[in-house]
């Protein structure tokens, strides 16, 4: 009881757990989900899965009134995607003063990062002494026309962007390396959040998450969502910052699950679905700071 405080979660896991987390591709999202649900319902919140026994729900929700409610954390991350963004983020540039240019190069989620660094400044060294110098960004689709079979090699190897410029009179020559984004149409379609939220929470690889719910036999029973920028693009979009009002639908939960909430997390929106309530925004309703 010692380290409660509203609006914040008590944090019952083991020192390394919470280092795992933090260095997780959303970093410690357990914390943040218990964070948001204490500062909107003002009760006391426990990340209380310590691996201590098998079948720990991640989250409880204690109140003075009515008997606990249970939250499973879960991500949307691909993971190979993960694993390519944790590598880009350590050999995010990439020093290289005799190649006298600023090289762009974007990686999809095939890349293995730790290999491809080991060779890449002495390879785009070798393109740009064959004249393939990349002034205007070229994507994946049109290196398999390329004359260049290291540039092919490169598209192999998980490279999906190439660009590059002259260094400036202040620079030196370098290589920025980047993450694929999420992409894809502008224009907000709850449709399409409806059929991933149904398809993500019935998915067999969800099926521990429904069952731990189950267990607890609480009337409350929570699923909180973090999607990443390798979740589908229609959904992800759905929640972005841009827009401000409210699904329509009533989403098609499991029966292990009545309460919803989903973060396109960290930019854009966080939103709940509670029964007799409907769709919300927990932030415009914070009851603790």
């Amino acid at each position: 009881m010692e380290d409660y405080r509203p609006g914040y979660p008590v944090d019952e896991r083991t020192p390394e757990q919470r280092s795992r987390q933090e260095k997780s591709h959303l970093g410690d999202f357990e914390w943040a989900a218990g964070r948001v649900i204490a500062r909107f319902s003002g009760e006391r919140v426990v990340i209380q899965d310590d691996n201590s026994r098998p079948g720990m729900v991640d989250l409880r929700i204690e109140s003075d009134d009515r008997l606990p409610a249970y939250v499973e954390v879960v991500t949307d991350i691909d993971e190979r995607y993960s694993q390519m963004v944790s590598g880009v983020r350590q050999h995010q540039t990439l020093p290289a003063p005799r190649l006298g240019r600023v090289w762009y190069v974007t990686l999809g989620a095939s890349a293995n990062v730790h290999r491809l660094v080991r060779s890449l400044v002495s390879r785009l060294e070798a393109l740009q002494s064959a004249g393939q110098l990349f002034d205007t960004a070229q994507a994946q689709a049109s290196f398999s026309q390329n004359q260049d079979p290291e540039v092919r090699r490169l598209a192999t190897e998980g490279v999906i962007e190439l660009a590059s410029a002259p260094a400036t009179e202040n620079q030196e020559g370098k290589v920025w390396i980047y993450a694929e984004g999420t992409g894809g149409r502008t224009g907000q379609d709850w449709a399409q959040l409806d059929d991933w939220l149904y398809a993500y929470l019935h998915d067999p690889q969800r099926a521990d998450v429904r069952k731990k719910l189950a267990a607890t036999r609480s009337q409350a029973r929570h699923a909180f969502i973090g999607m990443s920028f390798s979740t589908a693009w229609g959904a992800y979009h759905a929640l972005s910052s841009s827009y401000s009002n409210l699904p329509e639908f009533t989403p098609r939960l499991p029966p292990e699950i009545n309460h919803v909430w989903i973060w396109n997390h960290p930019i854009g929106r966080c939103l709940a679905w509670f029964p007799g309530r409907g769709w919300f925004e927990p932030g415009r309703h914070w009851v603790t700071e």
